[in-house]
């Protein structure tokens, strides 16, 4: 399972940690094909640059000069309706709902009412975007990220000079270990901030999970610090061992039907969640209902959770961690005389045990050629069989 472990030796801020992550090996092709696909225009361009030594990346947004500012809704509806990967979609509107939450504490205003400035420029939602799909892209399963430093002194914005941190860093930040720094200038910024607690669910710590190092990323900042180089470096690596740390999310609900409990379940899986379903439970008073569960990765709970509420009308979720001990999976493709199905493989120390066609393809061959889907669950599992090349049969 791959891991991200952000270091902000420096500081934290959206260009930043996109640059990390290409340099640590997301493509910025494909980065910047998936940005293309937001209703607003710019170019995105990197550059190799040395910071106290050491080679970094730094990336530029070119965009035409903008005025307008665009509130929460919008820029929810930008990132909605790009067809960006789920995660990807998620990670970002779950970013910019930490901004817009801050900032309306800041100006006593609804997070959905929040017009962005600096936040909401082009630039800043290519910054998040992109590190969102960056982040995919490099298949991360889980982040961590170190305490975020704070600066000193003011910092030039919309409303005149704010002091550093920044109030919406700060907000962002509630409840999240941070680090003090003498650094006379702001180190983390707000989208930075938003981008980390994002990630990780606002649990920083300098502890990186044991793990097999794959790569390593540095992201160069513009400004020359007094104190510390100003990097960010991203750490990627394939945790030991077979186990993985999940969060099972559960709310009981009585009052909603069958197909809207179907549909949270679908939507659920679609943002992102590795596993969800529905449980029958019989609650107070006899009253029959339904458990809806879902398993989801830390830096996802809030956003997970937020979702079930909607779609079920639930009123709270529970938070429990469970352990889990996975095998090793792989998708292969066999063909079949009616069309192509993906085969689910899995293995355990080296050795395949099983071969599981998707459900999603079965069924739509079964439905294309009128076979039973146990048919073509039995022509794809011989396929397999005939079609693999003995070390992937075992």
């Amino acid at each position: 399972m791959t891991h991200v472990h952000f270091q902000p030796v420096g500081g934290a801020a959206g260009d930043m940690t996109l640059a990390s992550l290409i340099d640590a090996g997301a493509s910025p092709e494909e980065v910047s094909a998936a940005l293309h696909r937001l209703d607003v225009p710019f170019e995105l361009s990197t550059e190799k640059t040395e910071v106290n030594g050491v080679n970094a990346l730094r990336v530029t947004v070119r965009r035409p000069e903008e005025h307008a500012h665009r509130d929460f809704r919008a820029i929810r509806a930008i990132i909605e309706n790009a067809g960006l990967p789920p995660k990807a979609a998620g990670r970002a509107v779950e970013a910019f709902r930490r901004l817009a939450v801050a900032e309306g504490a800041v100006h006593g205003v609804d997070p959905e009412e929040v017009a962005f400035h600096e936040v909401g420029a082009v630039d800043s939602i290519v910054d998040v975007v992109g590190s969102c799909v960056a982040l995919d892209l490099l298949d991360a399963a889980s982040v961590t990220c170190g305490p975020l430093p704070m600066g000193t002194g003011v910092v030039r914005a919309a409303h005149g000079n704010l002091p550093v941190p920044g109030p919406a860093t700060l907000e962002v930040l509630k409840g999240s270990k941070v680090r003090w720094t003498k650094e006379p200038r702001e180190t983390t910024t707000p989208t930075g901030a938003s981008l980390m607690a994002a990630f990780t669910g606002g649990r920083f710590t300098d502890a990186a999970p044991p793990m097999t190092l794959l790569s390593v990323g540095y992201g160069a900042g513009r400004a020359r610090l007094e104190h510390a180089p100003n990097l960010l470096r991203a750490v990627v690596g394939e945790l030991e061992g077979p186990a993985g740390e999940l969060v099972l999310l559960e709310a009981n609900v009585d009052d909603a039907a069958g197909e809207i409990l179907g549909a949270a379940v679908e939507k659920l899986l679609a943002a992102g969640a590795p596993d969800a379903w529905l449980e029958p439970i019989v609650m107070k008073r006899g009253r029959g209902a339904y458990k809806v569960c879902a398993l989801v990765e830390g830096a996802d709970i809030e956003r997970l959770a937020r979702q079930l509420m909607r779609e079920t009308g639930a009123l709270g979720v529970r938070h429990t961690g469970v352990g889990r001990t996975v095998a090793e999976r792989r998708h292969a493709t066999v063909k079949l005389p009616y069309g192509r199905c993906r085969v689910k493989i899995g293995s355990l120390d080296g050795e395949d045990f099983v071969a599981a066609p998707e459900y999603a393809d079965a069924s739509r061959l079964a439905e294309k050629t009128g076979l039973p889907l146990a048919r073509v669950y039995a022509d794809a599992r011989v396929a397999y069989g005939t079609q693999a090349p003995p070390t992937a049969r075992s």
